[in-house]
């Protein structure tokens, strides 16, 4: 019995040692270089850029399609090479497609993001939202984040490579903005349709979606290429209770807003879905791991014992960590009674569920649907997708998007990353197997709390990378 004690006593201690040294020898610096930018070429890029800021387009309808007209023409005089030398195709929705032809046609590419943008409650901005002030090396304006600095780029980008003499690319480049992908909009659909119909078959399709973040992760300075290989899906799953009413001076015991607030609090305090870490989220904590500090460092290092430990702990420590992890589950709509003294014969509770690759849309509606049934709630599946098809991390398309990359910034590592939200990119994966979410933005936390958000801003000096980034992606593609 002291034999065994002292073998397991031999291995542990010979597994602390193992996972010591790695946590000391595997620390690395963050790279830091010397960002040699054209503060002229920054300005010259700023206040064209401004000018696609200032037209107010809201996601398309049919009440304000002349916004889209008003920007495409202004896109027209912003890029003149562009529209003289691409063949345009704009759809119903305003939607504009161009093609570059190239001297061959077999591994053609699409670049592409949306000009459309939220709305805004502008009393809570420092600039008019719409105005694109440009103060301090920045540039104010709702979708100069997301995203019309990157349709700005890749167009600026082309228009430079063709001002300056560039021979046709090598392969067929394709350039697409949509008017609706913020309100989920069918624009890429159609545009996917028209691609289909005509054969093209993508090698790489680069929509918005990850960018180059620092202090994206805990602890973590080393700016992250983040490449987005995969999209959650989505799903709204409407939980009814049902009684025969009554008035609220004589309440019986469980009634629907009881029955509805117990299963919340089941779900909330006892996750009934499943947990895992797929490799393509193990990729991204390999990647930070020699970055991070302290007990941090020293579990994501060692990652080969600890990951049991680690998939538990993540999703109790942080809303991101069970994000990448689970399908998430978020209850956003309550509805009672219409009259503060009368007990409902019917309430409900809308759940939007962010769908995980390790379980489907149908497997999470049953799990809860069985669940709910426990507390005598009906489960009702409304609006659904599964996640979209996943990008190889180890195919041609990621590994050259990773090569322009680092070709252009200089101080990145590149990680995939698991979408959370929805791009119009999904839609690609029916013509091609190398669908990608990634803008050449330079973010940090703060401005990625932006997005959406009150004083959303770029800076211009992140523009001339951007198009140096295009450039390249152009340039080097055979």
């Amino acid at each position: 019995m002291m034999i065994i004690l002292y073998i397991l006593l031999a291995i542990l201690g010979l597994l602390f040692v193992i996972t010591l040294l790695r946590f000391i020898l595997l620390k690395k610096q963050a790279i830091s270089v010397d960002l040699d930018i054209n503060q002229d070429l920054a300005h010259t890029y700023g206040q064209k850029f401004q000018t696609m800021v200032q037209v107010k387009t809201l996601s398309y309808n049919q009440h304000n399609k002349d916004k889209f007209i008003e920007l495409k023409n202004q896109m027209k005089a912003l890029f003149p090479y562009v529209f003289q030398t691409m063949t345009i195709k704009t759809f119903e929705d305003e939607s504009l497609l161009l093609h570059w032809k190239g001297k061959k046609n077999n591994r053609p590419m699409v670049l592409m993001s949306h000009l459309d943008v939220v709305d805004v409650d502008e009393d809570k901005w420092d600039y008019p939202p719409f105005s694109g002030h440009i103060d301090k090396g920045q540039i104010y304006g709702r979708g100069t984040l997301d995203t019309k600095s990157t349709v700005f780029a890749f167009y600026q980008a082309c228009e430079d490579l063709i001002k300056n003499k560039y021979q046709a690319p090598e392969q067929d480049i394709y350039l697409f903005s949509s008017t609706n992908e913020e309100v989920s909009g069918d624009g890429a659909k159609i545009a996917v349709d028209y691609l289909e119909s005509k054969g093209v078959q993508p090698f790489i399709v680069l929509d918005e979606g990850g960018a180059i973040v620092t202090g994206g992760l805990p602890s973590v300075d080393q700016a992250l290429a983040m490449v987005g290989i995969i999209e959650k899906g989505y799903a709204n799953i409407k939980f009814k209770a049902k009684s025969s009413g009554g008035h609220s001076s004589t309440p019986p015991k469980h009634t629907p807003i009881a029955r509805l607030s117990a299963f919340v609090h089941h779900v909330e305090n006892h996750f009934p879905l499943k947990t895992k870490m797929i490799p393509e989220v193990t990729s991204i904590f390999k990647v930070a791991a020699p970055y991070m500090k302290g007990i941090l460092r020293y579990l994501f290092i060692n990652m080969w014992l600890f990951k049991p430990l680690i998939t538990w702990l993540l999703p109790k420590l942080s809303p991101y960590g069970r994000a990448l992890l689970s399908t998430t589950i978020a209850f956003t709509q309550m509805k009672g009674s219409d009259q503060e003294n009368v007990i409902p014969s019917e309430a409900s509770v809308t759940a939007n569920c962010r769908i995980h690759p390790i379980q489907d849309v149908d497997h999470t509606y049953q799990v809860l649907k069985e669940l709910a049934q426990t507390y005598d709630i009906e489960a009702e599946l409304l609006m659904h997708r599964n996640p979209s098809d996943l990008t190889d991390i180890h195919g041609d398309a990621y590994q050259y998007l990773k090569q322009i990359i680092l070709m252009t910034f200089k101080d990145v590592k590149v990680s995939p990353y698991v979408m959370l939200g929805s791009t119009d990119c999904r839609h690609f994966n029916r013509i091609s197997q190398g669908a990608l979410r990634f803008s050449p933005i330079r973010l940090n936390q703060e401005e990625l709390k932006k997005m959406h958000g009150h004083n959303e801003s770029i800076r211009l000096d992140t523009l001339v990378q951007a198009v140096e980034f295009y450039q390249n992606i152009i340039k080097h593609h055979q």
